[in-house]
């Protein structure tokens, strides 16, 4: 199997990309594809795939859904990690990362992670911001951030046994 690393992942408003682009420098040679921007990448070559989206109303991004339906099969047959971007933890956020992905994937995955979230006032909608502020209450700050240790625990289990 190959040892190439390929990171998909669909943000919205950059958080998601950021965890992307982070890992990406952590793990050497991986490439990195955004799904929003509608490039669709070819799995063929890559014996390690890392998805990744962020959580919007409790669920995972469109493309990100689509792309793991379309293409569940061929992921099955790689060394998969997993990881979204997301406000909840706990309970609720464990909830989030295993309804983000099929289940099938997400049993199979070697590595399992909640990022944290960052807000950028300055990118996201009115609407959005509306929402935030009714979830999250008048004084919601702008995000936990991303957890670094969080995503060193990730890049090490990824890391393992290449």
């Amino acid at each position: 199997m190959s040892n190439r690393i390929l990171i998909v992942y669909a943000s919205k408003y950059g958080c998601t990309e950021k965890a992307a682009l982070l890992l990406q420098a952590r793990l050497n040679a991986a490439e990195v594809v955004n799904l929003s921007s509608g490039q669709l990448p070819d799995l063929t070559g890559y014996g390690t795939v890392i998805l990744g989206g962020s959580i919007y109303y409790g669920r995972i991004r469109k493309e990100m859904a689509a792309f793991t339906a379309q293409h569940k099969q061929e992921l099955l047959t790689k060394r998969l990690g997993l990881f979204i971007c997301a406000g909840m933890t706990g309970e609720k956020g464990e909830e989030e990362l295993k309804q983000a992905y099929p289940e099938i994937i997400y049993n199979k995955a070697l590595a399992r992670e909640i990022m944290g979230d960052e807000i950028y006032p300055d990118r996201i909608s009115a609407l959005d911001k509306w929402i935030l502020r009714m979830v999250k209450g008048k004084e919601h700050k702008t995000g936990g951030g991303l957890s670094m240790d969080k995503l060193e625990r990730f890049v090490h289990t990824m890391s393992a046994g290449e």
